[in-house]
């Protein structure tokens, strides 16, 4: 009984994987056999958008230490900045001004989304630009990241998604928080992200490096995003409303600061998963007959899936006995490989060294997710989008991406 039980905690999760990989791979050879009860929707063609005609936005709130670098980044793309202070009480103002950004400052703290919807008003970005790119105060984009996203923002696209690339500083060469968000950045985006972006099917997006077309942030911007992630509502909303496609710019690079400790690791974690949740909920994921609902629901899957083989995984370890060694080295080495991988692509060679940490970081990654599942049936929806961010880090040693 045992031993079956341990066959099929191993066996199951690799049958679902295979079938979702398999019909994958049968619909991108063969799509004339496919079928859906509902037509692919079609989106309204619009012409190519211009560097020229594309504008960096940035919201802050006391982000004085990295703002400058901010905007100093997004200048050199080749765009006009504007940044809106979102109540900040530091030198934030002054600072955006004499890096080159046209700042609107607002007295209260009224969230990230409501303070892009007042600077995008206030400064008339609809009337005058045709794209905007929204940046994160602390993100660095690479000087040809608009020129990237552009290039991928067809006819038919909407919104541009750059790509996250952790900065990790010398000093912080040892942090393995950073070490598991620059592992865990190049792998989603080396496989969920690009298929999510060949199916139009992509669920998260990166709010704090992508391209909007101006005709998308007329529609989405106005409403106060219900969730605690806004990002996630726009993109949601995007295919609900079949406004246009969303797709993956890899070229598009922008460095971005990630939390340096436990507490910040997760509580960011918590917050992007509960945003997440939010909007399964809230858009009724799975309720609709859509390509976009069958991709989401075989993602639930995978997380089901994924939070499961933990606790399935350590009991069939527990049970093994004299056997435990010989489990946790092949579970070690198979993990390994995949980190040497990512170590040459990223250029940290030493991220295979912290094996173990992010093994035991990725489960304990699976009780967030039970977190933030159980904090989105007791609060399915926010008042106001509004958080704390991470502490920042020094960044005049930063590197250009």
């Amino acid at each position: 009984m045992i031993r079956a039980a341990m066959i099929a905690a191993l066996l199951v999760p690799a049958v679902i994987v295979c079938c979702v990989v398999a019909g994958l791979a049968y619909g991108w050879l063969r799509p004339e056999r496919v079928r859906g009860r509902h037509a692919t929707p079609t989106f309204p063609s619009r012409p190519a958008v211009t560097v020229g005609e594309t504008v960096a936005l940035i919201a802050c709130r006391n982000g004085a230490g990295s703002i400058t670098d901010a905007v100093t980044a997004a200048r050199s793309a080749g765009v006009e900045v504007f940044v809106v202070s979102d109540g900040s009480t530091d030198d934030t103002v002054a600072r955006a001004q004499a890096a080159g950004a046209t700042v609107l400052a607002l007295a209260d703290n009224v969230g990230k989304p409501a303070a892009l919807l007042r600077a995008y008003e206030h400064f008339g970005l609809g009337r005058r630009f045709r794209a905007v790119a929204i940046l994160d105060d602390d993100v660095r984009i690479a000087p040809d990241f608009v020129d990237r996203a552009l290039a991928q923002l067809g006819p038919e696209a909407v919104i541009s998604v750059g790509r996250n690339v952790t900065w990790w500083p010398h000093e912080r060469r040892w942090n393995p928080w950073l070490a598991n968000r620059a592992y865990g950045y190049w792998n989603y985006q080396l496989i969920v992200r690009r298929i999510q972006s060949a199916f139009n099917v992509m669920n998260c997006i990166s709010g704090s490096n992508s391209v909007y077309r101006t005709e998308l942030l007329d529609e989405v911007l106005p409403t106060e995003p219900p969730y605690i992630v806004d990002d996630t509502y726009w993109v949601l909303e995007t295919h609900r409303r079949e406004l246009g496609r969303v797709v993956y710019a890899p070229e598009a690079v922008a460095l971005l600061q990630d939390p340096v400790t436990f507490r910040d690791w997760y509580r960011q974690n918590l917050r992007w998963l509960w945003g997440t949740f939010q909007g399964v909920a809230g858009h009724r994921v799975g309720r609709h007959a859509t390509r976009f609902d069958y991709a989401y629901v075989l993602l639930i899957c995978h997380w089901l899936v994924y939070v499961l083989s933990g606790p399935a995984t350590l009991w069939v370890l527990v049970l093994a006995g004299p056997g435990v060694v010989r489990g946790v080295l092949l579970l070690l080495v198979g993990q390994a490989g995949w980190l040497l991988v990512a170590g040459w692509r990223l250029g940290h060679r030493r991220l295979v060294l912290f094996l173990p940490l992010i093994v035991a970081i990725d489960f304990l990654y699976r009780i967030v997710m039970v977190h933030a599942l159980i904090r989105t049936i007791r609060q399915p929806v926010v008042a106001r989008c509004v958080w704390t961010s991470p502490g920042r880090l020094a960044v005049s040693a930063r590197p250009a991406p």
